[in-house]
């Protein structure tokens, strides 16, 4: 329960008034016995128990009395988040912006962003307006808000398709307060509590617990945890775009909470302002990789557009944009020591049309060289010296690098990860792959379902990997047989033996070809990344001081699905979409990390918050999520009743009387 005028509960005191009277009246009489007193006693004897307690109810009537005057007078709030508190000078609260936040809850089609807006602005109003401090999640500034009023229709409290920092937000809040005299002030935290944008391994906590215990007056931390499970909310994602020769290929991902829902999914693709396809599909599981082929003929070289899905309880993550232009070879380079491994890596990277490969020596690269490169399969000691700065950057900005072993021991290292001894498998036996990661990376199955046949791959002679990496498939013997570092933009791939007969059957087309063409397309995507970009402010778009101009009206896209639009829009660059920066066309989309709908618990908040003086409100969206409401006007009502019942019990009983008329007939009154 929290009160506006707390101090006035010392006036409970004065509810014992009516006691101490009534104990110092009783010390003002002394009993004196005379005989006639006797026969008094005797008359009295039976009614004295009803006495005793009649006056037993009018002390406690008035007692009680005074009592819910005090409370009435120190205006209690009950239910909510406000539970426990009491008046403030200043609130700061920490407003999470995220596109999950956009999720509707309930039957009035409210997101929980606009419902915590309004549970704040009621518990302020209760609270007698204390000073309001704004830190959002997309801008992260720090923002006195004036008139509570303007809350709920300023552009930094509006819908975004950013994430959020929520340690780096609380910590800038308890850093205010700390460099502020705000007075006695609590800390709101307006969140879904999704995992990605709460970051539960980040130091960042052990911050704001140091900062927190640091205050002398330690603020109240509240969480205000919207919580309600978005109705079969699905998303779409880009996978990549790139151009074969008039044909634009779209790959994309769409994934869903429900999986126990089979209902066909619309999708439409948009090229350029006009609609180009549309599709039906129905998935199984939680996702499904999809791919589509427009033929652009008649349309310019480069261009724009989106894949739109039907709407759910959250619209924002039903649209995904993309630019793209002119075709750009698909180019690889292989660096080897020789062998009969060299021609079939050659092959298996340049199968198809606009794909091209060539075959260097060490000493032979620079980074003139790969300006133009996809990527790199590397069959040589690990680079060191230039060629390792060299390498290193070709992955940070995006490129793919795929390493097999050397046929000489080195003890050289590259990223962290090296090369062990060589291994022979016993005569007769072979080394052989039996478990891999089918859902994630490019040994992953094929999008209907199909899946690379990494159980035929054996190999009599394998080296080890040292160094930490995440594996994604496994010998027999539980050893890495394929794993991978990602640097930067870019990521490194380690296979632990070769396609040469004197190796393994790592030749096998069924299996190579495959896993080498998904690695060679996300290494296309570097010369596809100056057309893509996240949305907020650690965008490389917030950092070029450019205009950015939406060339997608979002009000239309809308329409097709009667969506309602919102009146108060976000900067450009914390909204998904098509921008023109300059001369550049590039597709903002919501970061990866908004796909990910996994919450923390109760347990995990409890142990970053671990010594903070913090309480957690959870509105499920089963009600209208008022936060608080004032109860002083029934108090007063209750004191008002009790005054009436000590009224009541005061008044004496009238005692019958007896009059003697003229006619000498007797009448009583």
């Amino acid at each position: 329960m929290a009160w506006l005028n707390q101090p006035i509960l010392w006036l409970l005191f004065a509810a014992a008034i009516p006691i101490i009277i009534h104990l110092l009246n009783r010390r003002r009489h002394r009993t004196v016995k005379w005989a006639a007193m006797s026969f008094i006693l005797k008359a009295t004897r039976e009614s004295r128990g009803k006495k005793k307690l009649k006056h037993i109810l009018i002390l406690t009537a008035r007692t009680l009395a005074l009592a819910t005057l005090v409370l009435a007078i120190a205006q209690p709030l009950v239910g909510g988040f406000l539970g426990g508190g009491s008046k403030l000078d200043t609130v700061v609260l920490v407003l999470d912006r995220s596109l999950s936040m956009e999720t509707e809850t309930g039957v009035d089609g409210e997101s929980k962003r606009e419902k915590a807006i309004q549970q704040a602005k009621q518990a302020l109003i209760e609270l007698g307006n204390p000073n309001l401090i704004l830190v959002d999640s997309a801008t992260g500034t720090i923002q006195d808000i004036e008139k509570l009023e303007t809350l709920d229709v300023i552009s930094s409290a509006a819908a975004t398709d950013t994430k959020a920092n929520i340690p780096a937000l609380i910590d800038d809040a308890v850093n205010h307060i700390i460099s502020s005299n705000t007075g006695k002030t609590e800390i709101w935290v307006a969140s879904d509590l999704q995992a990605t944008n709460w970051q539960v391994e980040s130091n960042r906590w052990e911050s704001i617990q140091s900062g927190l215990a640091s205050l002398k007056q330690k603020p109240k931390l509240r969480v205000i945890a919207l919580t309600a499970e978005p109705e079969d909310n699905r998303a779409v994602k880009i996978s990549s775009v790139r151009r074969n020769g008039a044909d634009l290929v779209v790959d994309f991902e769409i994934t869903r909470v429900d999986t126990t829902i089979e209902k066909e999914i619309d999708t439409t693709i948009f090229i350029n302002g006009k609609e180009f396809k549309t599709d039906k599909f129905s998935i199984e599981g939680q996702s499904m990789a999809l791919q589509e082929t427009i033929n652009l003929r008649g349309e310019p070289i480069s261009g724009f557009g989106y894949i739109s899905i039907s709407p759910d309880s959250n619209n924002r993550d039903n649209n995904a944009y993309f630019a793209y232009g002119e075709a750009t070879p698909s180019h690889t380079i292989v660096v080897t020591e020789g062998g009969d491994s060299v021609r079939y890596l050659e092959l298996a990277s340049s199968l198809f049309e606009h794909q091209t490969s060539e075959t260097l020596e060490t000493h032979q690269l620079d980074s003139g060289v790969l300006k133009k490169t996809s990527m790199i399969v590397w069959q040589a000691s690990l680079p060191t010296g230039n060629n390792a700065k060299i390498m290193q950057r070709f992955i940070e900005n995006g490129g793919t690098a795929i390493f097999l072993p050397s046929s000489d021991d080195s003890s050289d290292m590259f990223l962290g990860f090296g090369w062990g001894e060589m291994q022979r498998s016993p005569s007769g036996q072979y080394f052989i792959v039996t478990s891999w990661d089918d859902q994630e990376g490019p040994q992953r199955n094929y999008s209907n379902g199909v899946e690379i046949p990494l159980d035929q791959l054996h190999a009599i002679k394998r080296r080890s990997i040292s160094g930490e990496l995440s594996a994604l498939a496994d010998w027999d013997d539980g050893t890495t047989a394929m794993g991978r570092i990602i640097e930067g933009q870019g990521t490194a791939y380690f296979i632990a033996t070769l396609p040469d007969r004197r190796w393994s059957d790592l030749d096998n087309g069924s299996i190579t070809v495959p896993i080498f063409q998904s690695m060679l397309a996300l290494g296309n995507k570097r010369f596809g990344s100056a057309f893509f970009s996240d949305t907020g402010r650690n965008s490389p778009l917030a950092d070029t001081g450019e205009e950015l101009v939406s060339l997608i009206d979002n009000s239309k896209v809308n329409e097709r699905y009667s969506i309602e639009q919102d009146e108060i829009n976000s900067q450009p660059i914390y909204l998904a979409g098509v921008k023109r920066v300059g001369e550049r066309i590039v597709a903002t989309n919501r970061p990866a990390d908004e796909d990910d709908w996994t919450r923390i618990n109760e347990d995990e908040l409890d142990n970053i918050l671990e010594g903070t003086n913090y309480s957690l409100f959870e509105n499920s969206g089963e009600s209208d999520g008022s936060s608080t409401r004032q109860i002083w006007q029934w108090l007063l009502v209750a004191a008002l009743v009790f005054l009436i019942i000590e009224a009541i019990l005061c008044l004496q009983k009238k005692s019958a009387r007896r009059i003697i008329t003229p006619e000498s007939k007797p009448v009583t009154t």
